[in-house]
């Protein structure tokens, strides 16, 4: 069988370029003002990212435990860390709906989805005495270049989403410079996308939030549209922190439930993609699913250039990619 196994130019020889792409930045957030200020628009605004690109959904609700609406926190908590160029907006309950009235808002073009707790983006590099695997902070002012990159992917490849690996253990990641051409997982703590024209043909079911990623992942490959996953690099976040998805449940096994029954319907909704697998051994916090094995082998990253402006592959287009074809 003839497959295609490509070389893309690293992101790091995009750190000169000027003329960055258009993008808005979504983020959807519940019960979390302070911490989205300290991590989130934290991390974006040390990586000279403006903050005015950015769209902070908001469900419009009272929380118990508060005494004021959760758009009042959220203000309050912008204007106290000086970050008002955030566009605080109106969202919904449940993510699946908050992402709804976050497709709404972009209309057309490139979208990065983060969630409101990313302190940073690791990358994995190999300690050269003890050839250690290791995850470490992303170099400050990279994150746009890295964006600029997975932009001009999407285009050369003729793919509409990427994201970073949702794996955070070094030592099992693959090799430092592969990208994913497989299905997996999209994710939401920190991806891009073309909006598709028919992004609401794709969208996740009616309160089917806690699986969003996983389903908004299958949903997009049943139709024919296909993603790349840096897997030398993940975000940095705390998951199930109070606030967000858990205020949705009481507990984590009340959690566990909604999750089960959301993915068996997801998974027989797409059987060719999907399924529900039970793992006896895993904790509460990881989701029963599996994601059936196909799509092209990956892409590698070369090593950056050393010197000036960079290969001739840093431009937009089919040369990004240098395919050549291999038997197997």
């Amino acid at each position: 069988m003839d497959l295609h196994v490509g070389e893309v130019v690293n992101y790091m020889d995009y750190l000169e370029h000027t003329n960055r792409p258009n993008f808005k930045i979504v983020i959807p957030s519940l019960n979390r003002p302070e911490e989205l200020c300290l991590t989130t628009l934290a991390l974006l605004r040390s990586h000279g990212i403006s903050l005015s690109s950015v769209g902070v959904f908001i469900t419009p609700i009272v929380l118990e435990e508060h005494d004021a609406p959760e758009w009042s926190r959220y203000l309050a908590a912008l204007r106290k860390h000086n970050m008002l160029e955030v566009q605080l907006l109106p969202g919904a309950k449940g993510l699946e709906q908050q992402m709804r009235m976050a497709m709404e808002w972009v209309g057309e073009g490139y979208m990065i989805t983060m969630s409101d707790t990313v302190s940073d983006i690791l990358v994995r590099h190999e300690r050269r005495r003890s050839g250690r695997q290791v995850l470490a902070p992303m170099i400050k002012g990279c994150l746009l270049p890295l964006i600029h990159h997975a932009h001009d992917l999407m285009i050369a490849g003729a793919f509409t989403a990427w994201s970073v690996n949702p794996m955070h253990n070094a030592g099992r990641m693959n090799s430092k410079n592969l990208i994913s051409r497989k299905l997996g997982l999209l994710d939401g703590n920190f991806s891009g996308m073309l909006l598709p024209p028919n992004w609401n043909e794709c969208c996740v079911a009616k309160d089917h939030g806690l699986i969003y990623d996983v389903e908004w992942s299958a949903s997009l490959w049943s139709r024919g549209y296909r993603f790349v996953r840096y897997m030398n690099m993940c975000a940095n976040h705390t998951y199930r922190r109070i606030g967000g998805q858990q205020s949705v449940t009481k507990n984590p096994n009340a959690r566990r439930a909604l999750e089960d029954a959301a993915l068996k319907k997801a998974a027989a909704k797409f059987p060719k993609l999907l399924m529900w697998k039970v793992k006896n051994k895993a904790s509460l916090k990881t989701m029963q699913y599996r994601f059936r094995p196909m799509g092209l082998k990956p892409l590698r990253m070369m090593s950056r250039t050393s010197g000036g402006a960079g290969p001739k592959e840093m431009l937009a287009g089919s040369a990004l990619i240098k395919d050549t074809l291999v038997k197997t």
